[in-house]
């Protein structure tokens, strides 16, 4: 698998993935980071110039193949750059992960950017060209997190979006103890990913969806559970019926052996819709 960061914010989480082995992580940005893979782009003085005056990276990709996460934030001028670097890319499956800022606290030009990268990754999602596009919010996210600091708040912000797309990846490719998972519906390809709380059944997503359409929980068990806990298999078939009352929405499941002291459960909500 392949990670491909453009910008401050694509970069800083991209190099979490580093610490995986299953990941190549590549940077792409105006300022030097330390990496075996990493192209330094020219910095420009607006988002124009970064598409209009763009270093065509194909050598630089010469060994991607397969799948690529392409994770990009949409504040950033740099952003400008995001549909070449995607044309480079296109011989790959490319799930973008896109980083919502508080688009509040935004100027109005970096408001108009936002809107545009944002806007246009959507379309190229729902015309196939992307394999899906996750989207994460700042401020969301930020609530959620406990004893957060104004110096770490990004470091623990991209911790939790790596760690999550890093879970979703694996389960995805490992073989689970028992599924009623079918694979997303082809026109579903905006999505948002979350967290939910088994014991408590509450779901807490990373953005809001709007017009969900389908919903896949991935619950992480320890080993010793699944084999000792005989109300464990009721409880959660119980809740993802409950799930799937709503008509609207199709609701599938796996379950993962782990080694974690308690059960985690990811979630993963998914649209046809633009989001606006």
């Amino acid at each position: 698998m392949n990670v491909v960061g453009l910008g401050r914010c694509g970069c800083n989480i991209a190099k979490c993935f580093e610490q995986y082995p299953q990941y190549n992580v590549y940077h792409i940005n105006t300022e030097k980071i330390d990496s075996k893979n990493f192209f330094l782009l020219k910095k420009q003085d607006s988002h124009e110039e970064y598409e209009k005056n763009y270093s065509n990276l194909s050598k630089f990709f010469k060994k991607i193949k397969d799948e690529v996460f392409f994770i990009v934030g949409g504040s950033g001028t740099i952003s400008g750059a995001t549909l070449s670097v995607l044309e480079d890319l296109k011989h790959c499956k490319i799930t973008v992960v896109y980083v919502k800022p508080e688009t509040d606290l935004l100027s109005e030009n970096k408001t108009l950017q936002e809107k545009v990268v944002y806007n246009v990754l959507q379309q190229y999602a729902r015309s196939g060209l992307l394999k899906v596009m996750y989207v994460f919010s700042n401020p969301i996210i930020e609530e959620m997190i406990p004893d957060i600091t104004i110096y770490n708040r990004f470091e623990k912000i991209n911790k939790l979006i790596s760690s999550s797309l890093h879970m979703m990846n694996v389960f995805n490719n490992t073989e689970p103890v028992t599924a009623t998972i079918t694979d997303f519906s082809e026109i579903a390809r905006i999505g948002s990913a979350g967290s939910f709380d088994v014991e408590e059944n509450l779901e807490n997503f990373y953005f809001s969806l709007d017009n969900v359409c389908e919903k896949c929980y991935y619950y992480a068990v320890p080993e010793k559970q699944l084999k000792e806990d005989t109300k464990l298999f009721r409880k959660i078939t119980e809740q993802m019926k409950n799930k799937a009352k709503d008509k609207k929405v199709k609701i599938s499941y796996m379950i993962h052996s782990t080694d974690y002291p308690q059960i985690h459960c990811y979630v993963v909500a998914r649209s046809s819709q633009v989001q606006k």
